[in-house]
């Protein structure tokens, strides 16, 4: 018989985690530090109020290669373009987090691995927040989800080869 499998059981539960006060300069500081690529904004008590991702960070450091991206067929030579501006080290020394932080898209602790995947898929996310009554307890990316699905699925059939 299948197991039941909810988001708790494969999320990261150490997580990154900034505040919407902190500048994007701190914020971009501790995504590098610690090899992320979504930070979950959290405010008083652990509630999850937004999250930024590396995009946005990048965004604000290099908000020309963003646009670059979109037109990447008629690019011959992206030059400097992987040194920020001056302005752009200021302004997100300036910036708060707060300023750019995305509403966040989470999941309860309980919800199903299908409906957790469906979640980041409709929504485009790559790490998904998993929270406890509106606090942040993990976080769980694409790669966690796809491997407790694999191993559920190698240990039914590690048990169904026996069985036969």
């Amino acid at each position: 018989m299948a197991k039941h499998l909810d988001v708790h059981c494969c999320m990261k539960q150490n997580v990154v985690f900034g505040h919407p006060e902190m500048t994007v300069r701190e914020a971009a500081a501790l995504m590098a530090a610690n090899h992320v690529g979504t930070l979950p904004i959290v405010a008083a008590m652990s509630k999850l109020v937004g999250v930024i991702t590396m995009r946005d960070v990048i965004q604000i450091f290099l908000p020309d290669f963003v646009f670059l991206l979109s037109n990447i067929q008629f690019v011959k030579d992206y030059g400097n373009l992987g040194a920020p501006s001056e302005e752009s080290v200021q302004r997100a020394t300036k910036l708060l987090v707060a300023d750019i932080m995305e509403e966040p898209i989470s999941a309860e602790e309980s919800c199903t691995l299908i409906r957790a995947l469906s979640i980041m898929e409709k929504y485009g996310v790559a790490d998904l927040p998993v929270v406890r009554g509106g606090k942040l307890v993990g976080l769980a990316s694409r790669v966690d989800i796809g491997r407790a699905f694999l191993s559920s699925w190698l240990d039914l059939q590690v048990g169904d080869a026996r069985a036969h």
